[in-house]
C-alpha cells in the first residue's frame, strides 16, 4: 500500500521546479502511507508523485512513479491475479520487476483501460498518464477499498489518496460544505462522490475518471456494477474464500490477521494459517473490562489454530488522547469509535508485519447486520441511517429538506432485485465505502496495509448471486456453515457482538470525553448551525442519565473536532 498525489497545472504557469516543490509538499502530508521510497515525475503540465510502502518486490525496481517514455504510473494497492495476467497478456514482455505494479504498468501500456479494469482483481487506486495521447486517468477498484480524492479549481486539477494533501496547493483553502450537514448527522457519512469539504470529491467504487489535457476537461465512467449473473459458480464458497485468502497473502513482508473472535476474521485466520510461511501472528484489541472485549473468543480461536497471538488492551484515556490524531488521519469526523482501537492494533502489529488481513465486508455481502433480519423499512433510503430525520431537523437552525438524490440514484439500479439483495446492494455502494475508508486510514496511520479477503471480486460476486433468504442460522448462513467445519458450534453461533465501546459512559466521565462535551455549546459551529437550547437539552438529558443521547452527541462532537483541525 502506498500514497499517490499530483496535479495538473491547467494554465501552465508553474516551472518544473515549482511543480515538483508542490508535489513533494503533498507527499509530505501523506508520508505515513509509505516512507520506503518517494518519487516525483513532471511531464509538461502534469506533476505525479508517489510514496511507497514496499511489500511486493521491495527492491528499487518497483519504485514509483513508473516511467517509460510517454507513460507514467502512480499506483496504490495490490492486484492479486497479476501473475496470471502476465501469463495471459505479457508472455513475451521483458519486465524487470516481478511486482504487481510492473504488471499493471505493462497492461496499461498494452491494453485499453476498460480491458485492464475488467481483468484485474484486487484493491487499487491509480493515476496513469499517456502523454503522447494527452490523456490522464484516475481509477478505483470495484468496492472502493482504496481512497482516492480529486478537486478542480481554475488553476488546478489535483488528486490524492488523502484530502490533507490538498492543503499545500497555492490559492486553495478548505471550505465546509454545510449543505451536507443534515445527511452527515442522519447517516454519519456522505453517500456518493461528495465530501464534507466543498469541491473535494471521491472516485467511486468501480469508476474511473478520464481527463483530456488538450481540453482541460474530464468525464467519469462506471466500469463495474454488481449484478445477478444467470450462471452460478461451479466452485464452492469455501474454495473461493480459501483462494482469496491465499492470494491476499501475496507479500514479501510477513502477513498477520486482525482476529476479533467473530466468524469472519476466524475464517480468514483459518486459511491464512494454512498458507503462512512461518507461524501466523494474530492480533486482538479491547478494553480491560470483559464486557467490552471479545478476548475469550479470540483467545480460543488463536489457541485452536496455534497462532502467535497478541492481545492489546487500551483505555478510555487512550481513546480521548488519540481522538484528534485519528480525525486528522481520517480526513473526516470519527463516527465509528472503533477507528481508534483499530489504529492501536495496527500500531502494535507494525512491529511484526506490514500487512494485516481483516474480515471487513462480509456483513454487507452475506447479510450479517441485524437490519437485514428486521422487518423491511418503508423507505429503503433510510435502512442504514443512525438518527431519525425528525430528530435532526429540530436541532438545526435553518432546517432544509434532506437531499437524498444520490441515494435514490443508487437504489434505482436495484429494481429487479428482491428486498435483501436491494439492502445489500445499497449498503455496498453507500455504507461500505465509508467503513473501508476507516479501515484503510486507521491502518495507514500506523504505516500498515489492511487487506479484505471477503471483498475479493469472486467472493463478492458469489455472495451476491446466492439466494438471499435469511436461513435458520440467521445472517451470513453460508459463511457460518464453512466456519462450523473448523470451529466449535458455540464459537460460530454465538450472538453477533460487533466492536462496541462504552461511549454512552465516556461522555459522562472527566477522564474521557466529558471535557470535550462541556465545551460543545460554545463552539462556533454550534452557534452557526444548531439551536442552542436543543443542544443544551441533549447534553443535560445525557449527563443526568434521563436519556442516552450518545449517538447524536458523539456525531456532533466528532464534527467539532474535525472542524477545528481543518478549518480553525
Amino acid at each position: 500500500m502506498c500514497g499517490i498525489a499530483g496535479f495538473i497545472d491547467k494554465k501552465n504557469k508553474l516551472t518544473a521546479g515549482g511543480q515538483k516543490k508542490i508535489v513533494r509538499a503533498m507527499l509530505e502530508k501523506i508520508k505515513h502511507r509509505g516512507g520506503d521510497a518517494v518519487g516525483v515525475e513532471i511531464k509538461g503540465s502534469v506533476a505525479i508523485g508517489h510514496t511507497r510502502l514496499s511489500i511486493v518486490d521491495t527492491s528499487d525496481r518497483a519504485n514509483q512513479p513508473m516511467i517509460d517514455g510517454e507513460f507514467v504510473l502512480s499506483y496504490n494497492g495490490e492486484i492479486y491475479n497479476h501473475i496470471k495476467l502476465r501469463e495471459t497478456y505479457l508472455k513475451n514482455k521483458d519486465i524487470s520487476s516481478y511486482s504487481d505494479t510492473a504488471t499493471l504498468f505493462e497492461l496499461l501500456k498494452t491494453l485499453s483501460l476498460p480491458k485492464v479494469l475488467s481483468s484485474i482483481q484486487g484493491m487499487f487506486a491509480f493515476s496513469f498518464l499517456d502523454d503522447a495521447k494527452q490523456t490522464f486517468f484516475l481509477a478505483l477498484d470495484k468496492q472502493a477499498i482504496k481512497p482516492l480524492y480529486y478537486l478542480e479549481t481554475p488553476e488546478y486539477f489535483a488528486w490524492s489518496s488523502e484530502v490533507k494533501a490538498f492543503q499545500v496547493l497555492p490559492h486553495f483553502k478548505f471550505d465546509f460544505d454545510d449543505e451536507l450537514l443534515k445527511e452527515y448527522l442522519i447517516f454519519r457519512y456522505i453517500a456518493g462522490e461528495k465530501t464534507l469539504f466543498k469541491g473535494i470529491q471521491k472516485i467511486q467504487a468501480g469508476e474511473y475518471l478520464a481527463y483530456s489535457l488538450n481540453e482541460n476537461s474530464y468525464k467519469r465512467k462506471t466500469y463495474s456494477l454488481l449484478e445477478k449473473t444467470p450462471t452460478p459458480s461451479q466452485i464452492s464458497l469455501e474454495k473461493i474464500l480459501e483462494q482469496s485468502v491465499r492470494e491476499h497473502m501475496m507479500s514479501d513482508a510477513p502477513v498477520g490477521v486482525q482476529l476479533s473472535g467473530g466468524v469472519d476474521s476466524s475464517i480468514v485466520a483459518i486459511f491464512a494459517k494454512k498458507y503462512a510461511n512461518s507461524r501466523l501472528h494474530t492480533f486482538s484489541i479491547g478494553l480491560e473490562d470483559p464486557k467490552w472485549n471479545e478476548f475469550i473468543y479470540s483467545d480460543k480461536i488463536a489457541e485452536l489454530l496455534g497462532t502467535e497471538h497478541h492481545k492489546i488492551i487500551f483505555t478510555k484515556q487512550d481513546f480521548s488522547r488519540l481522538f484528534e490524531k485519528l480525525t486528522y488521519h481520517l480526513d473526516e469526523p470519527i463516527v465509528h469509535p472503533n477507528t481508534i482501537p483499530m489504529y492501536l492494533l495496527a500500531k502494535e502489529a507494525r512491529s511484526y508485519t506490514k500487512v494485516l488481513l481483516t474480515g471487513e465486508g462480509a456483513d454487507e455481502v452475506f447479510l450479517g447486520y441485524n437490519r437485514y433480519l428486521q422487518k423491511d423499512a418503508s423507505d429503503l433510503v433510510f435502512s442504514n441511517a443512525f438518527s431519525a430525520t425528525s430528530d435532526i431537523s429540530k436541532l438545526l437552525k435553518n432546517d432544509k429538506p434532506l437531499n437524498v438524490s444520490k441515494r435514490k440514484e443508487i437504489l434505482k439500479g436495484t429494481k429487479l432485485l428482491d428486498k435483501n439483495d436491494t439492502k445489500s446492494f445499497y449498503d455496498i455502494y453507500t455504507y461500505l465505502p465509508h467503513v473501508l475508508l476507516r479501515q484503510d486510514k486507521a491502518g495507514m496511520a500506523a504505516n500498515i496495509e489492511n487487506r479484505v479477503p471477503f471483498l475479493y471480486d469472486p467472493v463478492v460476486q458469489y455472495g451476491f448471486n446466492l439466494n438471499r433468504k435469511i436461513e435458520k442460522l440467521g445472517g451470513k448462513t453460508p459463511v457460518k456453515k464453512i466456519a462450523l467445519k473448523y470451529l466449535p458450534e458455540d464459537l460460530v453461533l454465538r450472538k453477533k457482538c460487533g466492536f462496541g465501546l462504552p461511549i454512552v459512559d465516556w461522555l459522562r466521565e472527566e477522564e474521557a470525553l466529558l471535557p470535550k462535551l462541556l465545551k460543545m455549546e460554545s463552539h462556533p459551529i454550534i452557534k452557526k448551525y444548531f439551536v442552542a437550547s436543543e443542544i443544551k437539552n441533549l447534553i443535560e438529558e445525557h449527563l443526568s442519565k434521563e436519556k442516552d443521547n450518545s449517538i447524536i452527541l458523539f456525531s456532533i462532537l466528532s464534527l467539532i473536532v474535525w472542524y477545528d483541525i481543518f478549518f480553525a
